[in-house]
């Protein structure tokens, strides 16, 4: 059971990753076709770089960023802690705890990002519901797989 935990964990960290730099690097190029256009009109370069919104983008890139590393960290730990390679105990005992660590700041991190920050603060629509129940499943399958294993 431990072990389908652990997968489930993997899979759903996966597949958050790989959306949040998928999101990343497809906010980044319509950034910079946007700026371009911006840079059209007649404005200056600081208020370009200034304006309401750059300030977005760059805010919303930023919480997708430390989203993408929090759940790269949560994936490299419960990889570690699921198979442990040749050194076996000694890295899963380290791995369990600093999976703990890392899932309950990702699980801090999504709620706070999803529900407060996105819609709220940058004023982004709120995610489907699969991608919300994606995001927080992977927290609580790595809480749940580092409070078992600890």
């Amino acid at each position: 059971m431990l072990w389908v935990i652990g997968v489930l964990g993997i899979v759903l960290h996966t597949l958050c990753t790989t959306g949040a730099g998928v999101g990343m690097v497809i906010g980044f190029v319509f950034f910079l076709v946007g700026f371009g256009e911006m840079k059209n009109k007649s404005r200056n370069l600081s208020s370009l770089l200034l304006s309401k919104d750059t300030l977005m983008i760059v805010g919303t890139m930023g919480v997708v960023l430390v989203y993408f590393l929090l759940s790269y960290w949560n994936l490299k730990m419960i990889g570690d802690a699921t198979f442990p390679g040749l050194l076996g105990s000694a890295i899963r005992e380290i791995s369990v705890r600093q999976l703990l660590t890392a899932a309950v700041l990702y699980a801090f991190w999504t709620i706070i990002s999803l529900y407060w920050m996105l819609p709220k603060v940058f004023s982004f629509d709120k995610l489907g519901l699969k991608i919300q129940l994606i995001a927080l499943g992977a927290a609580g399958a790595s809480i749940l797989y580092g409070i078992i294993k600890l």
